[in-house]
């Protein structure tokens, strides 16, 4: 609730927001109440640097999988074009900065948005977001015309797109007995949260953490660097 959207972009702006924080676990992008005290905060922050936070997701997220598909690992597993009795998976990309309460930085997050249907089957929804490195000024994010910013989003959008295409080609076991307690900043929330996962084990040196119920705003599959998180197995009593 509250967040706010930089107009004619996929570049949505979080994590400042007053009030109950229980309020900020709810919601779907798009669905904005722009008129919303929050909403006119976050468009206070962002005021004098939207343009330097514009970063086309689309086009990159459509270049950076063509070029992945291309190679040995994925090239039988999709393909550019419907086939006949198959799948068809749609994504949806866009970006989420999310403030840390009561600082002006910032952690940039990457979200693809996942659906796989098939001939009447709309399939099951699978967000992945991916955020790599600590959260860093906003100053710095958009100095020379968001340079810094794009290489962040640049790096993220190509471990997000890979970490999609192997879930969805050969899915990440979900074992409903392997839980996790996280604890730290999540996409879209200011402040640290404790929050219980599933553990689906790792890609390269990345903890690949499922929050499920597609109600909350960061449910899905979490992309987390070494120490991104605290993370703690929960040891079945």
């Amino acid at each position: 609730m509250g967040v706010h959207r930089i107009p004619d972009s996929d570049v949505v702006v979080s994590g400042y927001q007053g009030g109950g924080g229980i309020g900020m676990l709810f919601g779907v992008v798009g669905l904005l109440v722009q008129s919303s005290i929050n909403a006119d905060t976050g468009t206070g922050k962002v005021r004098n640097v939207e343009d330097d936070l514009r970063f086309d997701v689309r086009a990159k997220a459509i270049d950076m999988t063509n070029t992945v598909m291309a190679g040995d690992k994925f090239r039988t597993a999709f393909t550019l074009t419907p086939q006949p009795g198959g799948s068809t998976m749609t994504v949806t990309p866009y970006v989420v900065l999310t403030f840390v309460k009561k600082t002006d930085n910032v952690r940039p997050y990457i979200v693809l948005k996942t659906k796989v249907a098939t001939g009447g089957d709309s399939g099951k929804t699978i967000k992945y977001f991916c955020c790599e490195g600590k959260a860093l000024p906003l100053a710095s994010l958009t100095e020379n015309n968001g340079a810094r910013l794009k290489e962040v989003l640049t790096a993220e959008l190509d471990t997000a797109v890979n970490v999609m295409l192997l879930d969805r080609s050969q899915p990440f076991p979900r074992n409903d007995e392997a839980k996790l307690d996280t604890n730290g900043l999540l996409p879209f929330m200011g402040k640290p949260l404790k929050w219980r996962g599933f553990d689906l084990g790792s890609y390269n040196d990345y903890k690949l953490v499922e929050f499920r119920g597609g109600m909350f705003v960061f449910s899905g599959v979490n992309i987390i660097e070494p120490e991104g998180l605290e993370i703690t197995p929960v040891v079945k009593k």
